[in-house]
């Protein structure tokens, strides 16, 4: 066998494995689109049980396993339910999200197209480490759901539309 032979088998192969690792990255981003919306579904069904009068339902929730202290002042931000981040129809401005969420849709706001994570901790001077990396997303897909971004299928953060 030839080396240019056996290099053409190479770069066969290696662009149908780069194609199936695209196809998977696409159908794993669908995936997770489509649990963000349904996490979106399960948070307005059960607002809208909790403002219906009937019987209070038969499962109870479960206690933490572990309770965060905070202080006081953040404390005092909770929204019903122990959130800190208001869903987007209960909020009457950005300006009740704390500071770093605030920093986050300002760097997607100003921004053109959709943003990837990294390139917005990139923007806001956060390392690009994947712990910090992990964490914003973590951030980015909390204003997702609670309507303050989108997500694309690729996985990069818009306004929504």
């Amino acid at each position: 066998m030839s080396s240019s032979s056996l290099l053409d088998q190479i770069t066969t192969r290696l662009v149908a494995l780069t194609g199936h690792a695209d196809r998977l990255r696409a159908q794993l981003a669908e995936a997770e689109d489509n649990l963000d919306r349904l996490r979106v579904v399960e948070q307005v069904v059960k607002e809208i049980f909790a403002k219906q009068p009937g019987p209070e339902p038969a499962a109870a929730t479960p206690a933490p396993v572990y309770q965060v202290a905070l202080p006081a002042d953040r404390a005092a931000q909770l929204l019903p339910g122990g959130r800190l981040i208001p869903f987007r129809h209960e909020a009457t401005d950005v300006d009740l999200l704390p500071a770093d969420y605030q920093a986050l849709l300002a760097a997607v706001r100003s921004a053109q197209a959709p943003l990837p994570c990294k390139t917005i901790c990139e923007q806001l001077g956060l390392s690009t480490q994947p712990g910090q990396v992990e964490g914003t997303r973590a951030k980015l897909n909390r204003l997702v759901e609670r309507g303050w971004l989108r997500k694309t299928a690729a996985g990069a953060f818009a306004l929504p539309s």
